[in-house]
């Protein structure tokens, strides 16, 4: 399943927040917020302690922007903005290499190139030896469900992840001899780029609404590599199911292997959601718990149709589900999880939460669980004052703080880089829209200023 749009009406219905810990009141500020632009996939923390990421354009201005900002937002900056010529629509995140530079993909090749199917491009930390290291091969043709084929791979939207060889492993959603998606390796110059797995043929029918495969479809999650020299990843559509596969692969590409195949879903006919007992569409990558276990989370299927947080162990003989999500606790996660300083698992979701008369809302939620599913705590329902539809893995930045990416609303209504504190304190951060006052932007120009905010579609998005 794609990524879609996601549109949420611009409301402000008064903060809520329910604390996880009795003797602090946790909040929610604003590290930037984006005006005509949506910031889009996972954060990286320089060596300079500054927060780099991606937006991607709702404009024809730009192809999209690569940012930074400081962990307050005193200081933000455009390094770079894609040009017609470059690509289009950064959709994961940038992953910081060995080597010091950054490396993040766009889902589309240039502006006006119908056939084509993405890019890999790296830049260094200061904005400088921007570089299209690989563009995927031009789209052929489609399958029976409509997607792109090519011989290796199409609109990548997961983040990068360097392996212990230096090379650069990757998936990509679409594309391959199938049109299911491939999962890809490439040297960190472009030089070699090597087709490791390419996901089966589809052989339910187009009329079905399923896309199943023996091994899984469209994986959009990001790949992880655990200690035993492996990589492990979900494929959000396939299996034999239709709802998605955990699976893991050699460095080399072999010794493929399914560790679980989601179950079927049935429809609750009153509200319309997918609903099973072990989750459907796993739309995030993987968090390897360091403990033997793999942790991750569906956006849908579960006991209520929200999606579910779930632990499989490296061999797949079993699969717990640790949290079901109910609406009111959260909805739809779409993003990796991160374990904090304190050993428990923290998260976000898209959708769910409740306001201040405690009724259900779709803004979105921060959460924490442990590893053994115990003490579940919604510790903040979003209100779309600090952004909604969070969908990115929190990111840890100091003991019991945490930044992340918001794709929709916030001060200036496009999404926002937020911070989270256990402790309550906040940052002001910069929430000027852009404006040619505001000398953060990247550059003195209203024109860089822009781009800086400029914005298109947000990805990692599941149907209703």
């Amino acid at each position: 399943m794609s990524r879609i749009r996601s549109a949420l009406a611009l409301v402000a219905l008064g903060m809520f927040a329910v604390a996880g810990h009795a003797q602090t009141n946790p909040a929610v500020s604003t590290i930037v917020a984006f005006s005509l632009s949506n910031p889009v996939g996972n954060l990286v923390q320089g060596a300079d302690g500054a927060l780099y990421g991606v937006a991607s354009p709702a404009t024809s201005i730009t192809g999209g922007v690569v940012y930074r900002t400081t962990l307050d937002g005193s200081d933000v900056r455009t390094l770079y903005q894609l040009q017609a010529d470059d690509a289009l629509s950064p959709a994961g995140g940038l992953v910081l290499a060995s080597d010091g530079l950054l490396y993040g993909t766009t889902k589309f090749g240039k502006a006006g190139q119908l056939d084509g199917a993405g890019t890999i491009f790296k830049i260094g930390p200061g904005g400088t030896g921007f570089q299209i290291i690989h563009r995927f091969a031009s789209v052929t043709a489609t399958n029976q469900d409509s997607n792109p084929i090519n011989t290796n791979g199409a609109y990548p939207e997961a983040e990068l992840v360097e392996g212990a060889d230096g090379y650069l492993y990757g998936v990509a959603r679409a594309g391959g001899p199938n049109g299911t998606g491939t999962i890809f390796k490439i040297s960190r110059d472009g030089a070699d780029f090597r087709l490791l797995h390419s996901f089966a043929a589809v052989t339910s029918s187009a009329a079905s609404g399923l896309t199943v495969t023996v091994d899984g479809a469209a994986p959009t999650g990001p790949l992880v590599a655990g200690a035993d020299n492996l990589f492990y990843g979900t494929a959000s559509q396939g299996g034999a199911n239709g709802r998605g596969t955990v699976f893991r692969i050699a460095f080399d590409g072999t010794g493929f292997q399914v560790l679980h195949a989601f179950s079927a879903t049935t429809t609750d006919t009153a509200t319309g959601l997918a609903e099973n007992a072990d989750g459907a569409t796993p739309l995030g990558g993987l968090l390897d718990g360091g403990d033997g276990f793999l942790y991750g989370t569906t956006a849908q299927g579960g006991t209520d149709g929200n999606g579910v947080i779930f632990a499989v162990p490296a061999d797949g003989s079993t699969f717990t589900v640790l949290h079901s999500f109910a609406g009111a606790d959260g909805a739809r996660p779409v993003a990796e999880l991160t374990i904090a300083s304190s050993g428990k698992l923290y998260g976000v979701t898209s959708s769910g939460g409740v306001n201040t008369s405690g009724a259900t809302t779709a803004f979105g939620t921060i959460f924490a669980i442990d590893r053994a599913g115990t003490n579940f705590s919604r510790l903040y329902s979003f209100d779309g004052k600090d952004g909604s539809v969070p969908s990115s893995k929190l990111l840890e930045t100091a003991t019991g703080v945490f930044v992340g990416v918001a794709t929709s609303t916030g001060s200036c209504s496009y999404g926002t880089v937020f911070r989270y504190s256990l402790a309550g304190d906040t940052v002001a951060g910069n929430v000027r829209c852009g404006q040619k006052k505001n000398n953060s932007g990247g550059g003195s120009a209203g024109f860089a200023v822009l781009l800086l905010f400029a914005g298109l579609g947000v990805l990692r998005r599941p149907a209703a």
